[in-house]
């Protein structure tokens, strides 16, 4: 993207319609969609909005992260999930839009939720995502998420035990965008938290006690688009890309918009365009080129200068040659005769 989008207002004009059924899931104090403004608005989440409220009044995210809450601006919650997304949403009519902002990445079993939440959707519907990149954000230093570690949880049915420590271990206290954008010593932010409290998360987690608030899938945008590849490839995707928008400059998120796969096979096309786009690498070489190509164009400039300027050098030396020859100076003294010999016939 050239210009600067406001991903929200984006998804409130281009993709959600007024008459639309929207469910929000996590909403917390900022919705994506608010009330009143949409008729047809719910909110999710696996928590009761007093059950919400208590979490945020503190808890080791808040304090790992240094993220603020304020109790007074969270939402109230429409329905509480409890078990599967199918039980929670037994008897309720599906919704047009679903929308996710900051949330998928704290669900522990990712291909599962895909799998699920397909079932909250019109045949038409759409899935609206906005997910943090993990180079702009407190998940700065993690170690980023692999296809195996979901699809082993996915499998095996196990919270992603590796993730808790990632997560544990190297958070930082740093979530300004433009930070991680901006400053090149980055080092003197790195993970702090001791060893002994990494391994006593980890432990937990074997017996279901988690970190509160715990990212389990960090990526970077490109990463997203290769994570969702893979799961196409798996025989495991519910859905196609319908748009994508990569991070953009002094942000930390980017937004994907999918919907129910209208066919079996893998549009490879749609993802090798956006990791083309995307992959840092391919930016990088990309950038290399454009400066190899205006280096070039310096040179040749340069060079042009420099033929101008031994061309200037030359017609001065010819014209000092003239104005030093005896010619030159005849021909000055008989323009200059039939100069006078002019104005004095014009006197006459």
């Amino acid at each position: 993207m050239s210009d600067w989008m406001d991903f929200r207002e984006y998804a409130r004009t281009k993709i959600i319609k007024k008459s639309d059924r929207i469910l929000e899931f996590g909403p917390l104090n900022r919705p994506l969609v608010k009330k009143p403004d949409y008729s047809n608005i719910f909110y999710a989440d696996i928590r009761s909005s007093e059950e919400i409220k208590e979490l945020y009044t503190g808890n080791d995210y808040l304090e790992s992260t240094g993220v603020q809450v304020d109790l007074d601006t969270i939402v109230d919650i429409d329905y509480v999930i409890k078990g599967t997304y199918k039980d929670s949403f037994k008897g309720v009519e599906k919704f047009d839009v679903i929308v996710m902002s900051h949330v998928i990445e704290h669900v522990p079993d990712i291909i599962n939720f895909f799998q699920e939440v397909t079932g909250l959707l019109k045949r038409d519907g759409k899935l609206v995502i906005i997910y943090p990149d993990a180079r702009y954000c407190f998940d700065h230093f993690r170690n980023g998420t692999t296809f195996v570690d979901a699809y082993n949880t996915y499998v095996e049915k196990h919270m992603n035990y590796n993730a808790v420590f990632d997560f544990v271990n190297n958070v930082v206290h740093e979530n300004d965008a433009s930070y991680f954008w901006n400053n090149e010593s980055q080092n003197d932010i790195l993970p702090t938290t001791s060893f002994d409290k990494t391994i006593e998360a980890f432990e937990d987690a074997k017996s279901d006690k988690l970190p509160d608030d715990t990212h389990f899938w960090p990526f970077a945008d490109y990463q997203f688009v290769k994570f969702l590849y893979d799961l196409d490839r798996a025989g495991l995707s519910i859905f196609e890309i319908s748009e994508f928008f990569g991070t953009q400059e002094n942000t930390q998120e980017f937004m994907a918009v999918l919907k129910p796969k209208s066919q079996r096979e893998i549009d490879k096309n749609t993802y090798t365009s956006l990791l083309n786009t995307l992959n840092p690498i391919n930016k990088e070489i990309k950038y290399r080129s454009q400066n190899i190509s205006l280096t070039q164009e310096n040179e040749q400039l340069r060079i042009d200068v420099g033929g101008l300027k031994l061309e200037y050098s030359r017609l001065l030396n010819e014209l000092s040659g003239v104005y030093s020859s005896k010619k030159w100076k005849y021909s000055t003294k008989l323009a200059k005769a039939k100069h006078k010999i002019i104005r004095g016939g014009q006197n006459d």
